[in-house]
């Protein structure tokens, strides 16, 4: 039955939108194939259908594992980047837009993501690359081929995508980064108590607690 949906959804997963807004981001994300992923990602293109989001999610063969899959994450960003001449927006597979965006406020930055107050001393958690704005900038494509090269050398490593992002930070001075509202990067258990539910935007369901030791 998942080989059959698998099938089913190649060219379904080719969308990108029908209207062509160049200042608003291009919704991006990847499944591994073959995997649970793949129905997560069903749930995360209604809901860009549902609010005529632009978006472009495609399958990709597993890495080999969970770290693995994690640490490819930047590189399908930069892949994009080289695509498409226009910001993007990530959200990891198991997330869904609750509402429409409104992405003006990002114009000006290079980076959007959201830092985790709570996880302030722990640097798997400190940032979170779950929701990330990537501008079409050269600061911006710095950053990921940078990116791109800490997860390059250390790719079994788990919460690599996150952790490379402390030093990543901590190094990048001339690039201009925006916070995240938690509104576009909602956590659905953690944050419960921290957001209003209407005033959620992209809200996070962490698929990975159920399916991180899925076998591919």
């Amino acid at each position: 039955m998942l080989l059959k949906i698998c099938r089913l959804m190649q060219s379904y997963y080719r969308n990108r939108g029908s209207r062509a807004i160049c200042q608003e981001p291009l919704i991006i994300s990847f499944y591994t194939e073959n995997t649970p992923y793949q129905l997560e990602a069903l749930s995360l293109i209604a809901s860009c259908r549902e609010f005529d989001l632009d978006w472009e999610i495609e399958g990709i063969p597993s890495q080999g594992s969970w770290e693995r899959n994690c640490a490819f994450k930047p590189f399908f960003i930069l892949e994009m980047m080289r695509k498409h001449d226009r910001p993007l927006f990530w959200v990891d597979v198991d997330a869904v837009f609750k509402k429409r965006p409104d992405f003006s406020f990002l114009q000006g930055a290079d980076i959007g993501l959201r830092e985790m107050a709570r996880f302030a001393h722990d640097p798997r958690f400190k940032f979170f690359s779950g929701s990330l704005f990537v501008n079409a900038t050269r600061a911006a494509h710095k950053f990921v081929s940078e990116w791109c090269s800490l997860c390059e050398e250390n790719r079994d490593l788990p919460f690599l995508d996150q952790t490379s992002l402390v030093d990543l930070m901590e190094k990048s001075q001339e690039i201009k980064i925006c916070p995240l509202p938690i509104a576009l990067a909602k956590v659905f258990d953690i944050d419960a108590e921290e957001i209003d539910p209407d005033e959620v935007i992209v809200e996070h369901y962490q698929a990975s607690r159920r399916y991180r030791f899925w076998k591919g």
